[in-house]
């Protein structure tokens, strides 16, 4: 089994090196980095005091760009504008702690209104823009599926397609939760995706609200999902994504939950050899 990160967001507001270590006391192999809330606050002006405290700690990770009142397919060009220029200072800050990837949120519509082609058409130039930028950095760039039903500026196939004609270093973050949200079928999307699909976010809902609750509080078919992103011969990062607050006990709980399911799995595939 892949090793298991922990995001931040469940810890997000605090301190970040307190943050960090205790999402490794919890058991984390790694700790997906979230730059948002009131811990990232000097970050713009002190990245390198940042940095050398979080490399100091000997922790692989990754980074999330900002989430809250970010938008890189706003029907508002200065909210795009300083979406792009966060993503940016994402990026270098990643390659400076060593990061193995950074988060895209490709942007969503604000209203089911809005224009979805004309959204994505936005989220395709961004990224390659993106992309461009991070060739003096070489992060892996990884695009993630978010929002709702009437929020997604992606069909199940369009999100499948959105990377065609992208270099090789961008792939696929799948938020398990997003997607039972929005009522995609991950038993055929994940092993489509191939080896694009680098990480997998995963936390768990009833179908109709992203509550990111704990793995197995709510309807996703968790053996299913595993057995499907194995079958595309990719070995993405797992990354636990649970709700602002949630009792961190719950994370070693999931983690175990999802050794569980792996080692089944596997013994099953040796049995059929």
């Amino acid at each position: 089994m892949s090793h298991i990160f922990y995001s931040e967001l469940c810890l997000i507001g605090g301190d970040v090196s307190r943050n960090v270590d205790r999402l490794v006391d919890a058991g984390a192999d790694g700790v997906e980095l979230m730059i948002d809330g009131a811990g990232w606050n000097g970050v713009y002006d002190r990245p390198a005091d940042y940095a050398r405290v979080l490399a100091g700690k000997g922790v692989e990770y990754s980074v999330h760009v900002p989430v809250w009142d970010a938008n890189l397919t706003s029907e508002n060009p200065r909210i795009r504008e300083a979406t792009a220029a966060t993503y940016r200072f994402s990026i270098e800050f990643a390659a400076t702690i060593g990061a193995r990837h950074v988060v895209l949120h490709p942007g969503c519509v604000s209203d089911p209104r809005f224009s979805r082609h004309a959204a994505m058409e936005r989220a395709r130039d961004a990224v390659a823009a993106l992309v461009a930028f991070n060739e003096a950095y070489g992060r892996s760039l990884l695009v993630e599926n978010i929002g709702s039903r009437d929020s997604c500026i992606f069909t199940e196939s369009q999100f499948a397609a959105f990377l065609d004609g992208f270099p090789p270093e961008v792939g696929y973050v799948v938020d398990v939760g997003h997607a039972n949200v929005c009522g995609w079928r991950l038993e055929s999307l994940l092993p489509a995706l191939g080896a694009r699909l680098r990480a997998m976010h995963l936390h768990d809902n009833d179908g109709g609200s992203d509550a990111h609750a704990p793995l197995g509080r709510g309807t996703v078919d968790w053996p299913a999902v595993m057995a499907a992103a194995a079958r595309g011969g990719a070995d993405p990062a797992l990354v636990l994504e649970y709700d602002i607050g949630t009792d961190l006990r719950r994370l070693a709980e999931g983690k175990a939950f999802l050794s569980g399911i792996t080692s089944t799995q596997g013994g099953e595939d040796d049995e059929d050899n």
